[in-house]
């Protein structure tokens, strides 16, 4: 039977529990119930919905529970309210080099984050970047933070005194509406927003992780679970991995179809003609072994900004936070 998420609020699903209904888990391997962290409007966590939907969480065995996440994935992680969710990886670096008790067992998908300008603009590449304004939501958001990654890639200066580029933080909600109006050269983006804005408002995307050489094949976005989790709870880690791979696998392979379910779900916003174009140029071949090189081209890119201080040990980082679960296969590719 299908379960739908309706309207703004995604409603706490307990499935398979005992007879007591919504009782609190017991803390045995057979009883406990994993937590995961879903959000509305998502694109990119298709796999965590698609699971959802054609019922893999059950068919692996798992008893779980959908928690509301919205930009606070690390604090819901590290306060135990979650036990595993998506993240973006570039986002994810200082809060592990922090302390965030978490390990990144899979690698999800590529593509995802644009930075787009309007369509009158005169800037072509990445390099017309230079003495021009980025719009984006925080200095340490995501957008921004793959944005600093990219143009200091090209030899750009994108922090301090005298640099190449600079940024102008404000909600994403009015970053299309600043480049519509000039007050930015550039605005980042994650989509499904950034494609209903590109095609909304005839923007050009000058920076496209899903497509530009040297990122295109890199896995962005990545499966993370508490470390404590992980250690209690390896059996009920490995399902929820497992039913993940299966999920991944069927957006690859039927995309037009996923965003469809979604759509008709309340899940995902706009058009699903449109969101399934977007799925087709994401690698959704999930990986085991794709998160230690991912991980560690964050982490050193990040320590040559400075967003990373230099006596972090990315090699211990990397050690630390990779982790194989039994059971759990590289790939189902």
């Amino acid at each position: 039977m299908k379960r739908v998420f309706s309207g703004l609020v995604v409603a706490a699903v307990l499935l398979t529990v005992s007879a007591g209904g919504r009782e609190k888990a017991a803390q045995s391997e057979d009883d406990y119930v994993f937590k995961i962290g879903f959000a509305l409007n998502a694109l990119c966590i298709a796999p965590l919905q698609i699971a959802l939907e054609k019922g893999y969480y059950e068919e692996e065995g798992l008893k779980w529970e959908a928690i509301q996440v919205g930009g606070d994935e690390m604090n819901l992680l590290a306060n135990g309210s979650v036990d595993g969710v998506l993240t973006l990886m570039v986002g994810l670096i200082q809060p592990l080099a922090n302390g965030l008790p978490v390990q990144v067992p899979l690698a999800l998908h590529t593509g995802c984050i644009k930075v787009l300008v309007r369509g009158d603009s005169g800037i072509m590449t990445a390099a017309g970047l230079k003495g021009k304004t980025i719009g984006g939501g925080s200095p340490g958001s995501a957008t921004v933070l793959f944005a600093k990654r990219y143009l200091a890639g090209i030899g750009l200066k994108v922090d301090g005194e005298n640099a190449d580029v600079n940024f102008l933080y404000q909600s994403g909600a009015e970053l299309p509406l600043l480049l519509e109006r000039g007050v930015v050269d550039a605005i980042g983006l994650v989509d499904p927003a950034a494609q209903i804005v590109q095609d909304a408002n005839g923007f050009r995307a000058v920076i496209d992780n899903g497509v530009d050489e040297g990122y295109k094949d890199e896995f962005c976005c990545v499966v993370s679970v508490r470390a404590e989790t992980v250690k209690a709870h390896p059996e009920a880690t490995a399902k929820f991995l497992r039913a993940i791979q299966k999920a991944a696998k069927y957006v690859q392979e039927y995309p037009d179809e996923t965003a469809q379910l979604l759509a008709e779900a309340n899940l995902v916003a706009g058009d699903p003609l449109v969101n399934a174009r977007i799925l087709k140029n994401y690698n959704y071949r999930a990986s085991v072994s794709q998160v230690p090189p991912a991980l560690e081209r964050n982490a050193r890119d990040m320590q040559a900004l400075g967003i990373l201080g230099a006596d972090v040990d990315v090699d211990k980082l990397v050690k630390d936070v990779y982790v194989v679960i039994p059971g759990v296969p590289d790939s189902l590719f």
